[in-house]
């Protein structure tokens, strides 16, 4: 295809700004829709054609349109009873922004947590069922949802800053966006990693700091917090074996924990309850000091 890239059908119609284009009979790419209009999908069903292109050009603002069009409809659809539509379009989301990561793939994302956080960020309830809902086949993307909802409950229930809750809260979104340049054979499967495979599958959290360093203009905060979320306060954790981790760290860390053991059911672990959960990671909080006292008590709390 050179020059063009293929537009997903269920994203067609959000395109106003750059101009689609098809394939002729010949094999040549021929415009389809110019600039500046939009496609009705009732009215343009019998002639629009199966497959949908841009060209490469256009790419950036393709994405910049795209992720806004996608803040617009989540805007429309918090509601009490959308939260699988939400949930939906929240995956479309990272899953856009987390495909090639950039300054401008990213730039979207913290007005996405505002309109989360404006939605649904005083209601305990709505952001526990967000963290709970399930979509399939998507489980990065779902787990980061998880771990960004059940981070805004931790920061509302903690009375936080609105402005800290939401540094977190993008944290906690990004957290696992190494993951992203990994082999997907590692990142998504249910059985146990070979120790190669899980040293392969540990530089995630560096490689995650790299592209929010380099790609993206958000605070210090994030990018170290990615890094560091797979630490553990006994040292035990990895990339680097560290016992000093930032709070930012400290906090997704815990919480990444909690989402993995009730949420994602591998061959040889299955999902836990989050009592027993809670239990576990008590354990490790008690015996092992992995993970600070005041953080777990907090949670728990605010699951409760």
């Amino acid at each position: 295809m050179g020059d063009f890239i293929q537009v997903k059908e269920s994203q067609v119609h959000y395109y106003c700004s750059v101009p689609l284009y098809c394939k002729a009979d010949s094999g040549d790419f021929v415009l389809y829709k110019p600039k500046g209009k939009r496609i009705n999908f009732t009215e343009d069903a019998r002639t629009r054609p199966t497959q949908t292109y841009i060209h490469k050009r256009d790419s950036q603002t393709a994405v910049t349109e795209l992720q806004k069009s996608f803040n617009t409809h989540l805007r429309q659809s918090l509601t009490p009873g959308g939260l699988t539509k939400v949930k939906s379009i929240l995956c479309d989301i990272v899953s856009e922004a987390m495909s090639k990561p950039s300054e401008t793939s990213l730039a979207q994302l913290p007005e996405t947590i505002d309109i989360v956080f404006d939605g649904y960020g005083k209601n305990s309830q709505i952001l526990k069922q967000l963290a709970e809902s399930s979509t399939v086949d998507r489980s990065i993307m779902d787990h980061s949802i998880n771990t960004m909802a059940i981070t805004m409950l931790y920061c509302t229930h903690c009375n936080f800053s609105p402005d800290e809750a939401r540094q977190l809260a993008l944290a906690a979104l990004l957290h696992d966006i190494g993951k992203t340049r990994l082999d997907p054979n590692i990142v998504i499967t249910n059985r146990k990693l070979t120790d190669k495979e899980f040293e392969e599958y540990k530089a995630h959290s560096a490689i995650g700091h790299d592209i929010i360093k380099e790609t993206a203009s958000f605070d210090f905060s994030i990018s170290r917090a990615i890094l560091e979320h797979h630490e553990r306060l006994d040292g035990s954790g990895y990339p680097r074996g560290i016992a000093h981790i930032g709070f930012e760290a400290q906090l997704i860390g815990l919480i990444d924990s909690y989402e993995n053991l009730t949420h994602r059911e591998k061959t040889y672990r299955k999902i836990k309850s989050p009592f027993d959960t809670l239990n576990l990671i008590k354990h490790e909080v008690v015996t092992k000091g992995t993970f600070d006292k005041t953080l777990f008590k907090e949670l728990c709390t605010c699951l409760a």
